[in-house]
């Protein structure tokens, strides 16, 4: 009797055996996580509608039948597929009207438009959720052990490439560049917190509770090292790594072949090259910065450039990859160092101290009048030096520095602000009768006429 009450009841109201492999703790659990079962599908906008239900048919294995059904509904988007049903009934019915599908296969195309019409809903659900406004502790928030695997892995797929673990971000800032990107809330971080995931695995975390059901972590804190350019420029590597592993998520517009040469803002969002440039720009930078004042020249540089990178990111629609690139070659000019480097002043002193002491000795020796007439010379010199016509390439600056000849052709090998022949400043004369004297470029690449 028990048993044909038991088969009297619907089917999905049937509790498993008492010996199921999937009864556990006398609860019913399935094979696999909700994660894992759930549709790993995500419909998207192709720009037409034949595209876009084309797309979602071949993607759910919908009947060509079903497909036609689509195309001849008046909806055009992906947004009209998600409103223009309320309940699955309303499915059925809609799928009911091809009278040639019956049976198993009516019911199969069925439950196929049903998984659609979820999946686009869940989509929709998921986009308004990222819009949503979300506080400093929800970015912080470790993503899920599945996410995070897969950012890893796209960007090994992509580039090849694998980092040492003092180099290697940790789990919490690819995390919170992840949601950043994801919701278009970046952030101008502070470098001195980003931390290698050596840090991660070499800490351990407290929990600390500080109300009913709310918990904070510590990490015990070691001690920190100190606020030199060198940890700086190791943080800030670690850090734009961080956004190229999560920015490498395919576009959806992108092209189906990449080839040798291709631009790569066209593929991903986040290419590890453009991040790359950024850096070295900056490592060329600071060469050139006297060591004195080159922290606080470094930090300023990069904050003022990645906080247009926030608002430019935020109040736009291009990737974090086309932001950065514009914003170099805008900005390009503030990461340029001072005008004159200090060795060519420490290189100018003896000479200028060995003249003051041969003119203090000839003086002593009653060559008073030799002295004045020798400083006549030299200012008159000064005042007969001859105007640089325009356009012309001066050799040397108005302060008597060298400039290198090969350097304004670009042809010199030496790298850094001089060279043997001289200093590597541009020594183009301008309309006005001024030189040039910007860094980094020649003559022959000046854009000052």
């Amino acid at each position: 009797m028990e048993l044909i009450e038991r088969l009297k009841q619907p089917q999905d109201s049937l509790a498993p055996p008492p010996f199921c492999p999937g009864r556990v703790c006398g609860k019913w659990q399935p094979k696999g996580t909700l994660r894992q079962m759930a549709a790993e599908i995500v419909p998207s906008e192709k720009g037409s509608k034949e595209a876009t239900f084309a797309c979602l048919a071949k993607d759910f294995n919908l009947d060509d039948k079903v497909l036609a059904l689509l195309m001849a509904s008046p909806m055009d988007n992906l947004e009209d597929f998600r409103f223009y049903f309320s309940e699955e009934k309303e499915v059925d019915s809609f799928v009911a009207q091809e009278a040639t599908l019956k049976d198993q296969q009516l019911r199969i195309q069925v439950s196929r438009l049903r998984r659609a019409w979820a999946s686009v809903r869940q989509m929709a659900l998921r986009r308004e959720a990222r819009q949503s406004t979300s506080t400093v502790a929800e970015l912080d928030d470790l993503l899920c052990e599945v996410d995070l695997r897969n950012a890893k892995v796209q960007f090994w797929m992509r580039y090849k490439l694998r980092y040492p673990a003092d180099i290697t971000p940790c789990d919490q800032i690819i995390s919170r560049c992840y949601r950043e990107l994801d919701r278009r809330l970046l952030t101008v971080y502070d470098i001195w917190k980003v931390r290698s995931l050596k840090h991660q695995v070499t800490t351990t975390r407290k929990r600390k509770q500080v109300g009913d059901g709310l918990f904070t972590f510590e990490e015990d804190v070691h001690t920190e090292a100190s606020r030199t350019v060198s940890v700086y420029m190791a943080n800030l590597h670690t850090y734009l790594l961080a956004l190229a592993i999560t920015g490498t998520v395919k576009k959806s517009d992108a092209p189906d072949k990449e080839t040798f040469g291709s631009d790569p803002l066209k593929f991903v969002a986040a290419p590890w090259d453009i991040l790359e440039s950024y850096y070295f720009r900056a490592v060329e930078s600071i060469a050139a910065i006297p060591e004195v004042s080159r922290m606080a020249w470094l930090e300023r540089a990069d904050l003022a450039e990645r906080a247009v990178w926030v608002s430019t990111f935020r109040d736009g629609e291009d990737t974090i990859g086309e932001v950065i690139k514009q914003t170099m070659d805008r900005r390009g000019a503030h990461w340029d160092p001072p005008a004159l480097p200090p060795t060519t002043y420490h290189q100018q002193q003896p000479q200028r101290r060995e003249q003051q002491q041969t003119q203090r000795g000839q003086a002593g020796k009653g060559g008073k009048s030799e002295q004045a007439r020798s400083s006549g010379q030299h200012s008159g010199q000064t005042q007969q030096q001859p105007k640089l016509a325009a356009g012309s390439v001066a050799t040397e600056l108005r302060s008597g520095a060298k400039l290198c000849p090969d350097f304004q052709k670009m042809y010199c090998k030496v790298k850094g602000p001089q060279c043997p022949k001289g200093l590597h400043k541009c020594g183009l004369v301008s309309a006005k009768g001024k030189i040039c004297g910007m860094n980094f470029h020649g003559a022959s690449k000046c854009k000052v006429r």
